[in-house]
């Protein structure tokens, strides 16, 4: 099996309607292992943002799991637009995870950085888990990280809309306690 992932990012100090707090981070980090114990995938592939991403990551690098980051643009681009903001713990998470991958685990797009950058990676991040697998039977599920409820729309929607375009199963982790 291969997991796609996605999430949304931590909030930001100045977010109104919380999606995801720094206060449930440890709760969502123990519920994200438990999902992974009972999927058992094979390999893991999406981004590396603030929040969602990175617990995923740190999740499945615990359990020996295999990754594939998928980055629209360069570490240090992505750094800057999707983990520099959400503070310094968010850096030093990311840039760990950066610095432990090896040959194979890390794979730049060379997208462009535009307003519809983030809806193409998921696209691509859809595709690219179709082209790893070992068996064409094998399966791909897809984990998102998100608040259940009502919230604006967000790249984790068009993540959940696409896996389900494609008629692939959607796991979801809530980000709010």
């Amino acid at each position: 099996m291969i997991v796609v992932f996605g999430g949304v990012q931590i909030d930001s100090c100045d977010i109104r309607q919380p999606r995801f707090r720094e206060s449930d981070v440890p709760d969502v980090e123990r519920r994200t292992a438990e999902v992974l114990t009972q999927l058992r995938p094979r390999l893991l592939v999406g981004a590396a943002a603030s929040g969602a991403d990175l617990v995923v990551l740190d999740a499945a690098r615990s359990s020996g799991l295999g990754v594939r980051v998928v980055l629209p643009f360069d570490a240090a681009t992505f750094r800057r637009t999707s983990v520099r903001d959400r503070g310094p713990v968010w850096c030093d998470r990311y840039d760990r995870l950066i610095g432990s991958l090896k040959s194979g685990e890390l794979e730049i797009l060379g997208e462009v950085e535009d307003g519809e950058v983030y809806h193409r990676t998921n696209t691509r991040l859809l595709e690219r888990a179709a082209r790893l697998r070992l068996i064409p039977a094998e399966e791909i599920v897809v984990l998102v990280l998100r608040p259940v409820g009502p919230y604006r729309a967000s790249v984790t929607d068009d993540l959940v809309d696409k896996a389900k375009e494609a008629g692939l199963p959607v796991v979801e982790v809530s980000t709010l306690g």
